[in-house]
């Protein structure tokens, strides 16, 4: 017999605490490894988290709507129905018994208190609080999240209604609106931002002829971006400083080759994982990133969908684009941009061809790797693309 912790994980660099949105399950449920267990909230989206054990839902210490740091134990499960259970002080230990390192991952006695009374709305803490700066009445605000529960982009979407229709003028005289930025939206400016300030970034680009690449796209029944991803990912294999980060005077090189692909969402752009793309057929691929792109969509994204890429692969060819640059997505290397695939003339044999062709630019972080790597690296990504 055992107890297995149930730990609120870390779902991506950036996250430093999640809110739990929703328990699929109750406490005495039975419940099966890989099952849903609970949803939480991110910046980034509502992933839902399966269960690290089969057994029994025998303790629910955070409850819905209340946050914790990452690695907070939030319940536990119990191979059988009856067993005994450690004392909660052997499992979340107090913040004065605890390490310090403990400390950081225990949740306060607020946020394992349920809603007060006058909470009982169903809305999270950080709405509430976004509510209150932007003096909006809370009970008057309609919820789209799960079970009706408000986020905080009903609140600002609240507030954001009547802003627009007192729309003040702005320097010349001219109406405007103030939108206030979404959590997404957010989390977007402060990455790109610690991106541009941080890390000296340099971008090269090539031109690639895509013609045999359409073809074994077509066999597979795959995009262009599935192509794309399979020969950025398999080309990464001899280029480890492309699949490097930096951390503190180090640098620290993965050999596990996880491909994040950058998806634009009306609130902003999230980039969910393709793990070990290098070992995926093109068929297999196209199903994950599909099934990747359903998931962030609809809002509840896996708990393993996002973090530790090697590489991130941003596709502006559906949208038109021929050619542009991408910010490196830290703590990254590099990010592929990819244009659209067009008939170009180009010359084959010395001889004047139209041939469909695409533009690449990778950007990468100086710090990282130097000019020469970045382009031995894109000659592979082309040689890829290229093969027959």
């Amino acid at each position: 017999m055992s107890v297995t912790k149930v730990i609120l994980p870390k779902l991506g660099l950036t996250m430093d605490e999640g809110r739990v949105i929703a328990w699929h399950k109750k406490e005495g449920d039975r419940i099966a490894k890989g099952e849903i267990l609970f949803e939480v909230e991110t910046d980034k989206a509502n992933m839902e988290i399966e269960s690290p054990a089969s057994g029994y839902v025998r303790r629910i210490l955070l409850p819905v709507d209340a946050s914790a740091p990452v690695a907070t134990v939030i319940g536990l499960i119990s191979d059988t129905a009856d067993e005994p259970l450690p004392s909660l002080s052997e499992v979340v230990p107090s913040a004065a018994q605890a390490t310090p390192s403990v400390a950081a991952a225990t949740p306060s006695v607020a946020a394992m208190t349920p809603p007060s009374d006058g909470e009982r709305v169903r809305s999270s803490p950080a709405a509430r609080k976004r509510a209150q700066e932007l003096g909006v009445d809370i009970a008057s605000v309609r919820g789209t999240g799960p079970g009706g529960r408000i986020n905080i982009e009903d609140v600002e979407a609240a507030a954001g209604g009547p802003a627009a229709a007192r729309a003040a003028p702005g320097g010349n005289g001219v109406p405007e609106k103030r939108e206030p930025l979404s959590r997404m939206r957010r989390a977007v400016a402060e990455a790109m931002t610690r991106s541009v300030r941080e890390a000296p970034q340099f971008s090269i680009s090539r031109d690639v002829d895509m013609g045999n690449a359409d073809r074994r796209r077509k066999a597979a029944g795959a995009s262009y971006t599935d192509v794309i991803v399979s020969a950025a990912a398999k080309a990464l294999r001899a280029h480890p400083r492309l699949r490097s980060r930096l951390d503190g005077d180090a640098l620290v090189t993965t050999e596990r080759i996880d491909v994040g692909i950058a998806i634009a969402l009306d609130a902003g752009l999230i980039v969910p994982v393709v793990r070990d793309a290098e070992t995926k057929g093109l068929a297999a691929l196209k199903d994950e990133r599909e099934r990747l792109e359903a998931a962030v969509r609809s809002g509840h994204a896996p708990g393993d969908a996002f973090g530790g890429a090697a590489i991130t692969v941003s596709n502006l060819g559906t949208l038109g684009v021929d050619r542009f640059t991408a910010i490196v997505n830290p703590p990254e290397a590099a990010i592929l941009a990819v244009g659209r695939v067009a008939d170009r003339v180009t010359v084959v044999g010395g001889a004047p061809t139209v041939r469909p062709i695409a533009s690449l630019t990778l950007s990468v972080d100086h710090r990282v790797a130097d000019g020469a790597d970045a382009a031995r690296y894109l000659a592979d990504v082309v040689k890829e693309l290229e093969a027959s």
